[in-house]
């Protein structure tokens, strides 16, 4: 189906020509966007699919401006496809450039991954729980994992020999994710070392499933709130667990690996919702040169 943008334009009298010439060059910049996404025609065009493209806009460093005219012309064009009966609704209907979360994720750099990850001895915590504890953070980091698709693993969902967890993501979609090798590591450790004795010592408290991966000082499947505790007593400031999905996302995409993959691995059913890492590695490459270009400092 033809995506009628210069049907849309000629038919748009009460715009002036300037205008015209720059909401065509908007709704052209669009269409490549959704071609990106394998969205090949305005039908298949969603207000999900409307938001990921305002939000890379802002990403992007539009000004809100730019971002505001550009949602315009793209009100103006869904509106219009309503009028000649191509679509019943239209996906933008509703949008406010105010709903979109302007922030981009937030980066953890490899040393600041390194002192999370490995840092001394928590005050307090003994050894299985410091065992369970890095073996979490191996794990959000080394594999991309959301927190509730950790909290949610059973003991069972770990291949070692493989080096893979098989994780159920939003949807109910399972994936398989490779582990690193220090992952791995740190995994048998604790399900070799630290778990067992964790059940052992916890005794009559215990009331978890026996099947669960990680438990909580209590007894029970770990939760989310738990994890965030941890990385708080591990790190000198307050760190979200999806920090480090962000980070994992992040120096992937530094190191070279394809989009497609870092989408598979992330288990994201659209490509555009990994799209932001991209702005975020640019972001990251103008810092970088910046601080070290002797022109730049």
């Amino acid at each position: 189906m033809s995506w009628e943008i210069d049907d849309y334009i000629y038919s748009s009298a009460r715009l002036a020509d300037s205008t015209k010439a720059v909401y065509l060059a908007d709704l052209e910049a669009f269409v490549q966007f959704c071609s990106e996404a394998g969205i090949d025609s305005p039908v298949r065009v969603d207000r999900r699919l409307l938001r990921a493209y305002m939000s890379m806009l802002v990403a992007a460093r539009n000004s809100r401006r730019t971002v505001t005219r550009k949602l315009s012309a793209l009100r103006g064009y869904f509106n219009y496809l309503v009028k000649i009966g191509i679509l019943d609704q239209s996906p933008a209907q509703g949008i406010k450039i105010g709903s979109i979360d302007s922030k981009l994720p937030k980066v953890l750099s490899r040393p600041e991954i390194d002192k999370l990850i490995s840092s001394q001895k928590v005050p307090g915590n003994l050894e299985y729980i410091e065992l369970r504890d890095r073996a979490i953070c191996e794990l959000l980091y080394g594999s991309g994992l959301r927190v509730g698709e950790l909290v949610g693993l059973d003991l069972d969902d770990i291949d070692l020999i493989k080096g893979s967890v098989t994780v159920m993501g939003k949807g109910q979609k399972q994936r398989i994710v490779p582990m690193n090798k220090i992952c791995t590591e740190a995994i048998s450790v604790y399900i070799k070392h630290g778990r067992p004795v964790m059940i052992e010592k916890l005794g009559t408290k215990f009331s978890g499933p026996s099947d669960a991966l990680f438990y909580n000082r209590v007894g029970l499947r770990i939760g989310t709130r738990d994890v965030r505790r941890i990385l708080d007593l591990r790190s000198s400031s307050p760190v979200n667990p999806h920090a480090l999905r962000h980070s994992f996302a992040t120096h992937l995409l530094d190191g070279g690996a394809d989009l497609r993959v870092i989408q598979e691995l992330l288990g994201h059913s659209r490509i555009t919702s990994t799209q932001v890492y991209t702005q975020v590695s640019k972001d990251r490459l103008i810092s970088v040169h910046q601080e070290t270009h002797p022109r730049g400092r």
